[in-house]
């Protein structure tokens, strides 16, 4: 009984979350030129504690842009762009939800909208940081169109039992990634739920997201998170992409030596991974071509994953 009821919770919020979604779709005026986004447009430092809304509703502009990125290591000069951007709409004729609402509606959901980089992503303080979370939760994604590939790094450290727990791949009509952290009480072996890492036990996280390792050797990146005190980590786009496929180079950052070599003993035997798959292996340098490796420098680690951990599907 219990188990059905996570089920159907889950699917619940799996639907609420492609429905928000939709909430930003807006209908294009008649006459009105496409929009075209131009490749790799960087998106603003998403710091969500304090800012859970990110979509700036003004006068439609144009911009140059040039910037620099460092990814795996490698710095990347990107060539001058220009895009368009385009006032939303009020709302008062034809219908259309205006940026302002569309936020709002987000934001009660839990999410928020990266406008530059059209992306949605969890807030800080979201309803879902009350409800945890257990393995039961990836069992019932899969009955919402969830088909993600995920890894469980579990380890012990200040008298907490830690997992951490990542996820991509395809979610409804969304693509993309999660970065989570949760803890529990040592001891409490008697159910596979964790709660939701509490404001002091907040790490420092970010990632980049390719749709294959083809991009990934590329540089061609989809989008980003930046670096950031987080216990949900999240990013999600449109499209459609194997979970197998698809990259992502997250970087973690450990309170301390302590916590940092459990962690690396955790990525040893990542739990539940299949004696056959990937796992991470460990790399003096990343070098921008292997994948399902990681690099550690001091307490900060960065890993590069594409085929290591097991699907819900």
């Amino acid at each position: 009984m219990k188990s059905t009821v996570i089920r159907v919770a889950a699917a619940v919020m799996a639907l609420v979350m492609i429905a928000s979604c939709f909430a930003g779709c807006e209908k294009k005026p008649t006459g009105e030129e496409d929009i075209t986004k131009p490749p790799q447009v960087e998106g603003p430092s998403n710091n969500d504690y304090n800012n859970d809304v990110n979509v700036d509703d003004s006068t439609t502009t144009t911009t140059a842009t040039s910037s620099s990125t460092t990814s795996t290591g490698t710095t990347t000069t990107k060539a001058p762009s220009s895009t368009t951007t385009t006032k939303p709409s009020t709302g008062t004729g034809g219908g259309n939800i205006s940026q302002a609402d569309m936020n709002a509606a987000l934001n009660a959901l839990g999410y928020a909208y990266d406008a530059e980089q059209q992306i949605y992503y969890s807030t800080m303080d979201p309803w879902q940081r009350h409800f945890g979370f257990g393995d039961e939760y990836d069992q019932a994604a899969a009955y919402a169109n969830m088909k993600y590939t995920t890894i469980k790094a579990d380890f012990e450290y200040d008298g907490l039992l830690w997992r951490l727990q990542w996820w991509k791949g395809q979610y409804g009509v969304l693509v993309g990634a999660e970065l989570g952290v949760y803890t529990k009480q040592i001891g409490d072996n008697s159910t596979t739920f964790y709660e939701c890492a509490s404001d002091e036990h907040l790490l420092d996280m970010s990632f980049q997201y390719y749709m294959s390792a083809s991009d990934y050797r590329k540089n061609n990146e989809l989008f980003h998170r930046e670096e950031q005190a987080h216990w949900w980590l999240t990013g999600f786009k449109f499209g459609y992409v194997d979970s197998r496929k698809c990259v992502v180079v997250a970087t973690l950052k450990a309170f301390d030596t302590e916590m940092a070599d459990a962690i690396e003993k955790s990525f040893a035997s990542l739990t539940d991974a299949p004696a056959s798959r990937e796992k991470f292996k460990y790399v003096t340098a990343i070098n921008g071509k292997t994948t399902d490796c990681y690099t550690r420098k001091g307490d900060t680690f960065t890993v590069v994953w594409e085929r290591a951990g097991f699907e819900n599907y």
